[in-house]
This record gives C-alpha cells, sequence and structure tokens, in this order.
C-alpha cells in the first residue's frame, strides 16, 4: 500500500507508449528467464516464502526468476523501463495510484482472455476481478492478495490511564484521549503527511456518508459541497484538536508512526495486515483489533476498518506476453493452495481465497483475530484507492497534512482536499 512520487505525467505516457512502439528490448525472447518485478522488500516478512516459491518454480520448471525490488518508487521505475522497452515481464503490485490507468494507457496487457484460458476465472471470486477491471472493462491484472486495515489497540497503555474497554463509540474515544493525555501518554499514532494519513482522514471522513455518495464524493473531489462529508471533516478535526494524534502528526510517515505503536509510545495505531508478522511479541500480546470508534448519528453502526482485494496482483507487461507460457506457467504456480499457504503463514499476507485445510490462523494471534473475530466487530468503510483518480492521489497524499495540522477548520481542510482534484 505504498504507493510513491509521481514523477511522468500520466496523459503523456500513452503517447510516450505509442512512439516507443516495439523499438525497445531485444529481438529474441528468452522464454526461460522471467524477470518480476515487485514492491514487496527484501526486509518484510513475506519475501521469505516469495523467493521459496520462485526457487521450487525453477526447479519445477526449469525456468530462471530474477525477483526486482523497488519498494514505494515502483510504479515510476517500471514506467520508465517501459518507455525504453525494458521493463519486467511481470509486475507483482497493489492497485492503486498510477496504475490504475496502466491497461488503459497501454503500458500493462489486459488480462481478460488469458484469467479465462489459465483457468483462474474459476478460483478468483468474481467480485474481486470486477475490482480489477477499469473503466474501459480491461482486467489490469490478476488479484492475487487482499488485505485488512484496522486500528490497533495496546491494551496495557489503556488499562496505565484507567481505561478499562476498548472504544466503540466517538464519545468513549474522546473519553479515553483525555484519560490517557492526563496519563502522559501519546494516544494515536498517526502518519499525517503521506497515504496512510490519507486513508486514515478519509476514514473518518466518510463517517457519515453514506456508501454510495462516499464514492461519489472520492471520485469528484466534491468535499465541501457534500454536507455529510463536511460532517465528517468537521469529526476528524474535533478529534485532531482533542488530542487523538501525536504531536506534530502532520509531518509523521507511516514509518514514523509504525515505529511509535511498535516501541509502546502510543495507545492506537492504524496499520494493515502487512504488519501483522513485524509486530514486536511484546505488541502483539498486549494488542487487540478493532475499528474507528464512530459516532452514534452517524451511517455505520459499528467501528469501521478497511479491507479489499487491491493489496498485490500480476500484471503482465509487452515484454511478458512475448513469453506469455512461461508467465502463465508462474502465474498458475502461485495460485496453488501450497504456496499460498506459505505466503499467508511465514509472511502474512491475506490471500483472496483461504486455502484449505490452512492453520495459518494458529502461526500469529493478530493473523488469527483479523480473520476470526474482526469481521464481525467492524464495519467495512469504502477502500478510497479505486475511487480516486490517478491524478489526485499524490496531490492528496501532500493536502493530507493540511488536515492534521492544528489551526485548520473544515472548510480549509475541505478545500485542500478540493483541490487536490483540480491538476
Amino acid at each position: 500500500m505504498k504507493p510513491s512520487p509521481r514523477m511522468i505525467a500520466v496523459p503523456a505516457i500513452a503517447a510516450l507508449m505509442v512512439a516507443a512502439g516495439c523499438s525497445g528490448g531485444s529481438d529474441e525472447v528468452d522464454s526461460d528467464n522471467l524477470v518480476i518485478q515487485t514492491n514487496w522488500t527484501e526486509s518484510q516478512p513475506q519475501n521469505a516464502p516469495l523467493v521459496a516459491a520462485t526457487e521450487q518454480f525453477t526447479e519445477e520448471t526449469g525456468i530462471t526468476v530474477e525477483l526486482l525490488y523497488n519498494s514505494d518508487d515502483l510504479n515510476q521505475a517500471y514506467e520508465s523501463s517501459a518507455l525504453a522497452g525494458e521493463e519486467a515481464d511481470v509486475v507483482l503490485l497493489n492497485l492503486t495510484d498510477r496504475q490504475l490507468n496502466w491497461a488503459i494507457d497501454g503500458i500493462v496487457v489486459p488480462l481478460n482472455d488469458y484469467i479465462g484460458e489459465w483457468g483462474l476465472d474459476e478460483v478468483i471470486p468474481e467480485y474481486n476481478v470486477e475490482e480489477w477491471t477499469d473503466e474501459e472493462g480491461n482486467l489490469r491484472g490478476i488479484p492475487y492478495t487482499g488485505f485488512s486495515w484496522p486500528w490497533w489497540f495496546n491494551t496495557d497503555l489503556l488499562a496505565e490511564a484507567g481505561v478499562d474497554q476498548i472504544p466503540t463509540t466517538t464519545d468513549e474515544l474522546l473519553t479515553a484521549v483525555t484519560a490517557l493525555r492526563d496519563a502522559g501518554i501519546t494516544p494515536m499514532a498517526a502518519g499525517g503527511n503521506d497515504w496512510s494519513g490519507q486513508k486514515l482522514f478519509l476514514q473518518i471522513a466518510q463517517s457519515y456518508l453514506p456508501a454510495d455518495e462516499a464514492v461519489e464524493v472520492f471520485a469528484e473531489g466534491t468535499f465541501c459541497e457534500s454536507d455529510n462529508a463536511m460532517r465528517g471533516i468537521e469529526l476528524f478535526a474535533e478529534l485532531r484538536d482533542a488530542g487523538l494524534f501525536v504531536n506534530g502528526a502532520e509531518g509523521y510517515t507511516v514509518d514514523d508512526a509504525t515505529t511509535e505503536y511498535f516501541t509502546g509510545q502510543a495507545a492506537i495505531g492504524s496499520m494493515g495486515s502487512w504488519s501483522y508478522l513485524q509486530a514486536p511479541e511484546e505488541i502483539i500480546s498486549v494488542t487487540e483489533l478493532g475499528g474507528f470508534p464512530g459516532p452514534s448519528d452517524g451511517e455505520y453502526g459499528q467501528p469501521t476498518a478497511y479491507q479489499g482485494a487491491t493489496g498485490s496482483g500480476f500484471w503482465v507487461s509487452k515484454n511478458g506476453e512475448e513469453k506469455i507460457e512461461s508467465v502463465e506457467q508462474f502465474i498458475t504456480f502461485m495460485y496453488q493452495d501450497e504456496i499460498i499457504d506459505s505466503l499467508l503463514t511465514d509472511g502474512g499476507i491475506v490471500p483472496l481465497v483461504l486455502p484449505e485445510g490452512s492453520d495459518a490462523s494458529e502461526s500469529n494471534p493478530l493473523l488469527a483475530e483479523a480473520l476470526t473475530t474482526l469481521p464481525e466487530s467492524v464495519d467495512w468503510a469504502v477502500m478510497p484507492d479505486l475511487h480516486i483518480p490517478a491524478s489526485a492521489t499524490n496531490p492528496m497524499y501532500r493536502s493530507v497534512s493540511i488536515a492534521f495540522s492544528p489551526g485548520n477548520d473544515a472548510e480549509a481542510i475541505c478545500t485542500a482536499m478540493d483541490e487536490a482534484y483540480s491538476g
């Protein structure tokens, strides 16, 4: 879930791709070697089972796999290499930001025909395939992993402040914030200067928005025009001014916020399933997962969290299509129950479909909670990524720091958000 700064204007990419045509790359196709580019970094827990899977694939097929790691700058790096005709064959990447238009812009190959030919349409739920299909009907990639994105509550720190139960309403949250501040404990770690803060802001801002109206506001950037959105933004400002977020949150990144929670300096965090296996044991043992405790008169009856099928998917490049039989072997191999179970158990990824007989939930208490009790205790908020235009995504990351900055009222915040859509 880590988009990167936008360095190439998307409207120019399609034209450049046409101009580049087939001029890049070698005339000779090496189908015995695949280059897979991913934003899964070498330090993340899912890397070890991914590497093991590629090694097993090579043993079984004779096709070697080279992994390229790019983390936050993957989409920029891939687009630059694609313009030169030197792009990786397959990209393992989430669905958000500038890659929303990759199939439309000709940067990747639509996979509508291939998903059926490979038999994966019988494996992947239809609604997940629909999420990965753009407005022109292109299947951008083959969906692979989903995610859950709850709030984390450190029960020891809450108890230290005299808070005996996890807050489930905004009133209870405000009471807890006061108690935590009085006890000298930071209530919530938040990355108010990047994509993580944007998701947190929009989670709270949609508290009074029906799902269809939330989609409309996210798609069109009409925060100031929507009375329901304004109520949610006013709620966010109230929580900010009450001291919910770490001091200086407007300058924090996701890494800063994660460190703050993982080191026991904040009582609440907002982190996705990618963090379940990264959390220290002493934090896991005192953490209870939940959601944003919304207002009693809001749209949702329970605290809210995010989930989705956009965690990662396999995107196929033009180079990859030239060796499509090898690509098919690799992608279908990665859908074997054995491989998915290893990524779930050892890597903490959330598959779209749980493998039969998997005991992954026994390997990590947070993963077990996310798969069992969490869905019953939260309502799922509208995940913004599929609805915010690619052109507005990065400007909104910059605008969100205004929301986290004390002194900015709801009008200033909604104006900053709407202006992100003007580029």
